[in-house]
Parts: C-alpha cells; structure tokens; sequence
C-alpha cells in the first residue's frame, strides 16, 4: 500500500531552499482546482451501515494542486476531497502523463479522508475502471498541465497555530480502562490530541497568495451515515473559508495529518441533528485558525532553491487473515 501522509508532504515543501544548487535557479509556482465530483452515483466510502448509493452532492469533492519548480526539479501536489487516495496503477497514470506533458518529476497524492466521497479500488483499467474516475484523472492531470503552463517567480513561508475540534476516541477512564468515545459533544479532554494547525503559504512576487497548505489531524467524519450526498466533510468547509477570507483567491490545499484516533467532536451527526451546519461550523474554526496564522506569515524568495523528495513503497501487512474472514 503506498501512503503519504499530511506531515510527510508538508516537511517535502518545508525542503524548498534548504540546499545550495549548483548554479542559481528561481522557485516558480502556480495553483490550480480540479472538480473530481462523480455525475452519477456511487457507493459511498467509509460506513458500513449505509441504507445506499450517493443521493446528490452537497458540496463539490475537489483536487487542489501546487506545482513547484526550482530549475532543475519540478513536483506537483495534489489532495483530494477523497476519502483514501487513487489506487497506485491510477495514480501511477497521471504521472506518466504529466511527466512527458509537463515536464513534471514526481507528483504526490493526499486524500482528507471524507467519509462522504466514493468508494475507489486499488485496481485501475484505462478504459474499464468508472467513469468518474477516469474523468477526475483526466481533470487532475489536465490542472497539473495548467498549472505548469503558468509558473510564476514566488515566495514561500510557513507558520504554526492552534485549534481544538475534536478528541480522542479511546477514552481512558479513571479506572484505566478503555471505553470508545465516539462523539464528544461536552468536550471532554482525551489524549493524545494533536491540535496544531501548521501552514505553509505560498505567494506570487508581489506577495499575494497563490497556495495555502494546511496541515491537521482529525478525521473527516462530521457527517454520518444517514448523508448520503457527496461532501468534502470540515475539511471541504475549512478550505472554502480560507479561499474566501484571504486576498487573491488562493487555493487552499489539505493535508491530514496523523489522525489516528482523533474524531471531531461532533462525530457522525445525523442530518435531523443539524449535522451540515455544524460540519461548517468544524471546519470555519479551523479555517480562522489557518487565516490568522497565514496573515502572520512573512514569505520570501529562496536565493539558492531546491526540491528534495522520494516516492518510498510501504507494505503493511493486515491484523487479520483475510482467508479466514472471507470463509465466514
């Protein structure tokens, strides 16, 4: 199984100007959104318990994508409004294509972990795997295109707040025992809790924001399994703030981070519970969190940059026997 985590794409960016290069080269980049929303209906991904397919869409998933250039190395970032990430032999398409069209060396995938995107398989056919998914693969990889076409001399800088939104699900009571606290409304303290929001922004030469990338840990699981529309979950929320509140309509990228067992505290709210306005209401307070942090935020031009990275291959075996389970 191939995963990146949100910190591991933000400690890559953090690389930018980190080494001399041989001779002196400039850090461009350029933005782009990519609408990967399915026009029909699928099965849901992350619930067993669901009573059906997608219904509609209440917000659109979406693919952000940053793409940096440092002379003689140039990656592109794409996070997707997806509950996990495309199957490696689709993900391995786009870079393929990008790579020959954009000149693009490496492209990294991140997934927010919505429990209210579609379900994807590992296994990807050219021609024979869904069509939302060939069509989402062509627009992202047509967005990594338009992006490179426009790279722009930039700066970058990156910064650190704090927000509460959610808690730990393993519970530890006062007798040591464990008990899941699957929502938290009351919000009582749990740990470990990571509340640490960290942002990198990225501007044009005249300082305004192209991308902002936001780096937290808390799944995506507001909204339940009585939602049966399509919804980028808090995560979705948190970006459409931040695209809104700051200068130049930067596109804001998400990056789970370790989440662990980190719910929101208003975890799986059914519809009759007002379960959307509350999953907007998780995602503006981050969305605050990460507005205020890029306003503090002074970036600058790297005077000798470069990009560091490396795709490693991670296999992990699972904690049952498969075979087994299948038998019963």
């Amino acid at each position: 199984m191939m995963k990146h985590t949100g910190l591991q794409c933000l400690l890559l960016l953090l690389c930018v100007g980190s080494a001399a290069t041989v001779h002196a080269a400039e850090f461009r980049a350029a933005a782009a959104k990519a609408d990967v929303t399915p026009a029909d209906s699928q099965q849901l991904w992350g619930y067993f318990d669901r009573k059906g397919p997608s219904t509609g869409t209440l917000d659109p998933l979406m693919a952000k994508i940053v793409v940096l250039d440092a002379g003689d190395d140039r990656i592109a970032m794409v996070t997707l409004d997806l509950g996990r990430p495309f199957g490696p032999p689709a993900m391995q398409s786009v870079r393929d294509r990008v790579s020959g069209s954009a000149d693009v060396d490496q492209v990294f995938f991140s997934a927010s972990h919505t429990h209210s995107g579609p379900v994807i398989e590992d296994v990807y056919v050219e021609g024979e795997s869904p069509q939302w998914e060939r069509v989402a693969l062509e627009r992202i990889g047509s967005a990594i295109e338009d992006a490179a076409s426009r790279l722009e001399p930039a700066r970058v800088g990156t910064g650190y707040g704090e927000t509460y939104i959610g808690h730990n699900r393993r519970y530890i009571q006062p007798d040591g025992s464990i008990k899941m606290l699957w929502r938290n409304t009351s919000k009582i303290p749990t740990q470990p809790v990571d509340p640490r929001v960290g942002v990198i922004r990225i501007d044009n030469a005249d300082g305004q924001p192209l991308a902002v990338l936001v780096n937290y840990s808390c799944h995506s699981v507001v909204l339940g399994p009585d939602n049966l529309e399509y919804s980028a979950d808090w995560a979705g929320a948190m970006q459409q703030y931040v695209e809104q509140e700051l200068p130049g309509e930067p596109v804001c990228l998400f990056l789970q981070g370790g989440a662990g067992d980190i719910n929101p505290y208003y975890d799986k709210m059914a519809l009759s519970e007002d379960g959307v306005r509350l999953m907007q209401e998780t995602g503006a307070q981050v969305g605050e969190e990460v507005v205020r942090v890029s306003g503090e935020i002074e970036t600058e031009a790297p005077e000798t940059p470069s990009l560091k990275h490396s795709l490693d291959t991670l296999t992990f075996d699972m904690r049952w026997d498969m075979e087994t389970i299948l038998e019963r």
